[in-house]
């Protein structure tokens, strides 16, 4: 009986193990994504925020600003990550710690102008909004920006 839990363990330990390897391997083996695609997917999560929000006519003419600062970042974003993805291929040692905290100083930089703007683009229509709109908008307010930029740039 011992034997036999030992064995099936055994099994489940190296069937996870190499599930694992497949899932770490398919990650990587994702293509990446155009500069368009990048610039598509934050346009498209624009309008999931606009459709999840709900707008009044009122509240609809306060979109404006929003959607336009998003429509910046998303392809300052995508311009950023291409450009990260040519610096990262052009270098033929990785970065030390030092270029490495420049860089993210320097993406830090990139990324406050961008919320700031965000912040500008997204007052007006915020304050237009009621309680359960605000909660859902500032949900995906903290959530917009990822990209990198956020210590990972010697990939």
């Amino acid at each position: 009986m011992k034997k036999a839990l030992i064995l099936i363990t055994a099994a489940m330990l190296a069937s996870s193990a190499l599930t694992g390897t497949a899932v770490a391997r398919d990650r990587g083996d994702r293509a990446e994504l155009s500069a368009n695609q990048m610039n598509d997917q934050f346009n498209a999560r624009t309008a999931r925020i606009k459709a999840d929000l709900r707008l009044t006519p009122e509240q609809d003419k306060n979109w404006a600003g929003f959607a336009d600062a998003m429509s910046k970042i998303g392809k300052q974003n995508a311009d950023r990550e291409m450009t990260r993805r040519d610096e990262t291929a052009q270098r033929k040692t990785p970065l030390d710690v030092i270029d490495r905290m420049r860089l993210q100083a320097k993406y830090m930089g990139e990324r406050s102008v961008d919320r700031k703007a965000l912040a500008d683009g997204a007052a007006p229509l915020y304050a237009s909004l009621d309680e359960a709109q605000k909660k859902r908008f500032a949900e995906e307010l903290n959530n917009i920006g990822g990209g990198r930029g956020r210590g990972r740039e010697d990939d």
